[in-house]
């Protein structure tokens, strides 16, 4: 949907390149208004097979479209440096990539690199995200929020007054056309890249703004929550009771899921601000995060070792599958103390503590994954599983959805694979 508005975007690729080159100010602003000049704001969620980090603003990692139910190598190209956060995917199959070098690529979905922008001199701190208006938009270093066009142009540069760690979480992209950027404090964005509303949190935020029933949600590293809704200042509506790492998913309307401590997934009602464990230490390694919500309503999430569990709202198991070699299941045994791997029916082979990266599901239940040993396939819904490869990279970043029966993952070596039937 279109509507009329008055002009606040006055940046020159000039002025927006000076922004780039120097530290961002203490006072965040928007430059350049023009209250006489009419210009089209376009509204509406963002389009996209993967506009932001887990796909959706409720950071469900629910892919729209249909995961390749045996995937294969399609094409692969190198960015030119190494990638630390999750590319994102436009309606057409466009694939973002913003790298450690201050630089972001873009490429078709035949894997042709359709322009590379450099961003002055300092790289993108946090995942980069699509606006309404198919602007891509990434939170540098430096402190400067960065709107780029489909042509890769420079459309605002806005100084934030904060910079490094104070702004890596994954911003929200909303349906007004605005955009939340996050950390130790919260920073509204209309759809001319002016900052409108700002607000300092009691915690530094971790993991990615969630778009929820009353507000922004954001979720801090010692576990509380609290919900944003300009002009009022953040609110607590609970706490996890420990450290988060990576942020948390809504299930639901109302329902939080995360990962607290790497030994628990716990859910947290936004109404009450109630907490209950659905699923504690099962001795089997910890637990990857952040959570994956299934279309059919029940939590997922895989443990260092290699083994995915689904879990209810109830704490009933859903859904077990082995991902790894290492992980393989055994007969339990009913004199093993409880909650430990006899107890459970799996030995703990490998016990390597790193973290992989987040589950992927569709509507039809399949599920895919990149292990941190490079190990990249699709889980089909009978509970067979599809490789890719055995090791596509040493260290996949993340993965998402690129359209039907096509899958992108990117690695910290900069290699950029297209995956699909």
């Amino acid at each position: 949907m279109n509507r009329k508005t008055p002009s606040r975007l006055g940046t020159a690729l000039a002025v927006a390149a000076g922004l780039l080159s120097q530290p961002a100010p203490e006072s965040a602003r928007a430059e350049g208004i023009d209250t006489t000049r009419p210009y089209t704001v376009v509204v509406g969620p963002p389009r996209g097979f993967a506009p932001s980090e887990r796909v959706d603003a409720r950071r469900t990692g629910q892919s729209k479209s249909r995961l390749p139910s045996a995937p294969v190598d399609k094409w692969r190209r190198h960015a030119g440096g190494t990638i630390e956060v999750p590319p994102v995917v436009d309606e057409s199959g466009r694939i973002y990539v913003a790298m450690t070098l201050p630089e972001v690529v873009a490429y078709a979905s035949d894997g042709k690199e359709i322009f590379r922008t450099r961003l002055g001199s300092a790289p993108a701190i946090a995942p980069p995200v699509l606006t309404s208006d198919g602007t891509l938009l990434l939170v540098t270093s430096a402190g400067t929020a960065v709107g780029l066009g489909r042509d890769g142009r420079v459309r605002f540069a806005t100084p934030l007054g904060q910079r490094g760690r104070d702004l890596d979480v994954a911003p929200l992209s909303r349906s007004d056309g605005s955009v939340v950027i996050g950390g130790r404090a919260l920073v509204e964005l209309d759809p001319s890249g002016a900052v409108r509303a700002r607000a300092s949190l009691p915690e530094r935020a971790v993991g990615a703004l969630i778009e929820g029933p009353e507000g922004t949600i954001a979720t801090g590293e010692a576990g509380g929550v609290y919900v944003f809704r300009p002009p009022n200042p953040p609110k607590k509506v609970g706490t996890f009771g420990g450290p988060l790492l990576r942020g948390a998913a809504l299930e639901g309307g109302r329902t939080l899921l995360a990962v607290v401590g790497g030994k628990s997934l716990v859910g947290l009602d936004l109404k009450t601000g109630l907490t209950h464990v659905r699923a504690g230490d099962v001795g089997l390694g910890t637990y990857d995060q952040p959570v994956t919500i299934h279309p059919r309503g029940f939590a997922m999430v895989t443990t260092s070792t290699g083994l995915l569990f689904g879990i209810d709202a109830a704490g009933n198991e859903r859904l077990r599958m082995v991902l790894d070699k290492g992980a393989q299941p055994t007969g339990p045994d009913p004199a093993a103390a409880a909650g430990t791997a006899a107890a459970t029916g799996f030995f703990n082979a490998s016990a390597d503590a790193r973290s992989s990266p987040a589950l992927l599901v569709d509507a039809e239940g399949r599920v895919a994954f990149a292990r941190h040993n490079g190990r990249v396939g699709v889980a089909r819904p009978d509970g067979n599983v599809a490789l890719a490869s055995e090791r596509l990279c040493p260290a996949p970043v993340a993965m998402q959805p690129a359209g039907d029966d096509k899958l992108v993952v990117v690695c910290r070596d900069g290699s950029v694979w297209m995956l699909g039937i």
